[in-house]
């Protein structure tokens, strides 16, 4: 489920508008572990939701995300390197620093949670082959967590404002991040 969630904040806009503030710091520490945007748990508990109405225990969801939360906290470090065999099945912190990366090659690469063979079941698996340059893809560097909270917002809000017919304006809210106004006017 954790796979799928992160997974789906990256390629839907409006959830990254929420999910950018943990990628936009240019650093890679324990303080970028704990960056989130204000309602990026909304989308958390909607999409562990589904575990819960097909029977799973909310005690045992919720202990299940916090375990996740918890190991991922080491993985946000430069210090550690490779970790050998280990690596063909967990999350290390190499996994995750690609999963940092600005770098065309490493954007929207290693999601899991704890496993990585999640990735390397649905194809968004990268090896990190050199060190990432973290941060956001558009030119953005700010520890003003306000301006970090509400950066893709005005971006977002211009482009649905400014779509014609109103359809294509929400459309907007779930195309990928990226996406230009007039990349999708044919599709």
């Amino acid at each position: 489920t954790y796979y799928w969630e992160h997974r789906i904040a990256h390629e839907v806009r409006i959830l990254w508008t929420q999910h950018a503030v943990h990628h936009s710091s240019r650093d890679l520490n324990v303080v970028t572990g704990v960056r989130f945007g204000p309602l990026e748990g909304v989308w958390s508990l909607i999409a562990h939701l589904p575990m819960v109405v097909i029977g799973f225990d909310p005690w045992v969801v919720i202990f299940s995300s916090i375990v996740v939360l918890a190991y991922q906290t080491w993985l946000h470090t430069e210090v550690i390197g490779k970790l050998g065999p280990l690596e063909w099945v967990l999350n290390t912190p190499s996994h995750h620093r690609v999963h940092h990366g600005s770098d065309p090659k490493y954007l929207d690469k290693n999601y899991g949670g704890i496993l990585i063979i999640w990735d390397r079941l649905f194809g968004s698996f990268q090896v990190e082959e050199e060190t990432p340059r973290y941060g956001l893809v558009r030119d953005f560097d700010s520890r003003n967590p306000i301006a970090v909270w509400f950066s893709e917002w005005p971006e977002l809000l211009r482009d649905v404002t400014s779509a014609h017919p109103v359809g294509a304006g929400l459309k907007r809210l779930i195309e990928r991040p990226g996406t230009k106004p007039d990349e999708t006017k044919n599709k």
